[in-house]
């Protein structure tokens, strides 16, 4: 469990906390975690919280816990699996970039051939699954399983709030 609070007025988050749990399953062991926070940055990330902030926040969490997974279950580094990660997004925004290319040359010359060419990139960009090795959000349960997997540990009331500078002696100008 964990608590954790930001002053930096640019901080998407403010404090908050939060928590992991293993909970044994039929097939192994399940891998909970879940936090809260309040927004930071005022009024505008108020706004921008529930559409962009913690969708963005969850979907990279989702990702991280993924890598860790690949990590523990095929040994595969999660450096090399952030940068296929990377290599597989940057793949896929070529071929969209290439599929409106198409598009736009195929509605420029009015070409049925062109127009197809396109539809067909940009479908295969989106629906070719990616490697196995790939870490992807999707693979991660984004809500609890359950009402009691769900809750926060108890204990996390009554855990201390931080304290202090977590700023390392370079930031601070040490």
């Amino acid at each position: 469990m964990l608590k954790f609070d930001s002053a930096d007025p640019l901080s998407p988050i403010g404090s908050g906390s939060g928590y992991w749990r293993y909970v044994p399953t039929e097939d192994g062991l399940r891998f909970i975690t879940g936090y809260n926070y309040q927004p930071g940055m005022g009024a505008l990330g108020k706004v921008l919280d529930s559409h962009v902030f913690r969708p963005a926040l969850g979907w990279a969490t989702a990702i991280s816990f993924d890598r860790l997974r690949l990590w523990a279950e095929a040994d595969l580094d999660p450096r090399g699996a952030r940068n296929r990660w990377f290599v597989d997004a940057a793949a896929r925004a070529g071929g969209i970039l290439a599929a409106g290319a198409l598009l736009r040359s195929a509605l420029a010359s009015r070409t049925a051939g062109l127009a197809a060419l396109g539809v067909t990139v940009a479908l295969t960009t989106w629906m070719f699954p990616s490697h196995w090795t790939v870490p992807r959000a999707g693979r991660c349960l984004r809500s609890a399983p359950d009402a009691r997997s769900g809750r926060a540990p108890s204990a996390l009331a009554g855990l201390a709030a931080p304290t202090g500078d977590f700023r390392s002696q370079t930031e601070r100008g040490e």
